[in-house]
């Protein structure tokens, strides 16, 4: 199994590969940390970036082919009809708006939601234009929840993680959709149980699990 180190500002570095057993060994690209550098402190570094499942895209991918997609077919076939192009090439019309924008629309919640993972806290990115940001600093962590059912586990490797911190209501912070959520939750625990070291910290287990786990 290879390796990925990270070194941090303070000298101490972070191998990817011993915090995750097996899809999220790779650090970031440099194109993912130039475009999230302006959400990072000057005293962190990007771990990971992930977000929705790909089986959830997926679905919804299926879904936008239906609506609006239908609509986009419908529209192109009108406008076929209106400039009398033929019925073939209207149906070609149609289809490719119906495409167009079943993509357009997949593509926008794929990039909307980002899931990044640092040396000091888990941030939630929401939006592309108009950008939400929910963070936890990892010393503020009090638990973790793991929320898969037997389909999401069996059939669709994804599920949610529920971060629960000091001062934040239950199910606040909640990573939705995330591929194969132990071992992103893994990876998570590693990393708050080494900023809790850094510190002087007594580590604690955080993590509760819903539904058919089996470990």
């Amino acid at each position: 199994m290879s390796t990925t180190s990270m070194e941090c500002r303070n000298g101490k570095s972070v191998t990817i590969s011993a915090m995750a057993k097996f899809h999220y060994r790779k650090s970031p690209t440099q194109a993912q940390k130039s475009a999230f550098k302006k959400y990072l402190s000057e005293d962190e570094e990007l771990v990971l970036v992930t977000g929705l499942s790909s089986a959830y895209i997926r679905s919804k991918f299926i879904f936008y082919l239906f609506f609006p997609g239908m609509l986009f077919l419908g529209f192109g076939l009108g406008v076929g009809w209106f400039f009398g192009i033929g019925r073939i090439w209207a149906l070609v019309l149609g289809l490719g708006f119906m495409f167009l924008s079943t993509i357009l629309k997949t593509m926008h919640i794929y990039h909307a939601t980002r899931y990044l993972l640092t040396t000091r806290r888990i941030i939630i990115k929401k939006g592309l234009f108009s950008v939400k940001l929910i963070a936890a600093l990892f010393d503020k962590i009090t638990n973790l929840v793991v929320d898969q059912s037997i389909i999401d586990r069996l059939l669709l490797h994804h599920g949610t993680i529920v971060v629960n911190t000091a001062g934040v209501s239950k199910g606040e912070i909640v990573l939705k959709y995330v591929d194969y959520p132990l071992e992103l939750k893994n990876l998570l625990e590693r990393l708050i149980n080494r900023e809790r070291e850094q510190f002087g910290l007594r580590g604690a287990t955080l993590t509760e699990v819903e539904g058919e786990i089996i470990s």
